[in-house]
């Protein structure tokens, strides 16, 4: 296991112990959004700007986050969380200056994944963004992890 998967399991670790400490099922998801975002940026040194944007009908709204100020609001399919939320699939940026119709909430991310969550019912509830203030940050072990 990479240093980098060690510090993911160590994070789900925590995450599932709050959560079955403080009421699993029972919480709601912006408490267990905001716990997340908690844990994993304290867990790792290069996340920038740890957050959630929520599913809004076609756009996205920002949720808990950890960092700088965020965009409020993203419609689908315009920069890097709404080109997950609209593909509902994982994006990885090396360099976010390079992808096209990046939109720029913050001009200290460099890299920058976005991760769909769906709920139960495999509805797309938000996206994790993650965002570092160095290229080529994120890999095949972030998407798995996250």
């Amino acid at each position: 296991m990479s240093d980098k998967a060690a510090l993911y399991q160590e994070a789900l670790s925590e995450i599932e112990a709050i959560f079955e400490e403080e009421g699993g099922s029972n919480l709601d998801a912006i408490a267990v959004m905001a716990t997340i975002c908690s844990v994993l940026s304290g867990k790792f040194d290069t996340f920038y700007w740890t957050g959630f944007y929520r599913v809004n009908d076609e756009d996205l709204i920002i949720g808990p986050y950890i960092g700088t100020v965020g965009c409020l609001q993203i419609p689908f399919g315009k920069g890097v969380c709404g080109t997950a939320a609209a593909e509902k699939k994982t994006v990885i940026v090396p360099d976010v200056r390079a992808f096209p119709g990046d939109i720029a909430c913050d001009a200290g991310s460099r890299s920058e994944i976005v991760v769909p969550v769906f709920d139960i019912a495999g509805d797309l509830l938000a996206v994790l963004d993650v965002d570092s203030s160095e290229v080529n940050t994120f890999d095949e072990v972030d998407r798995r992890w996250l």
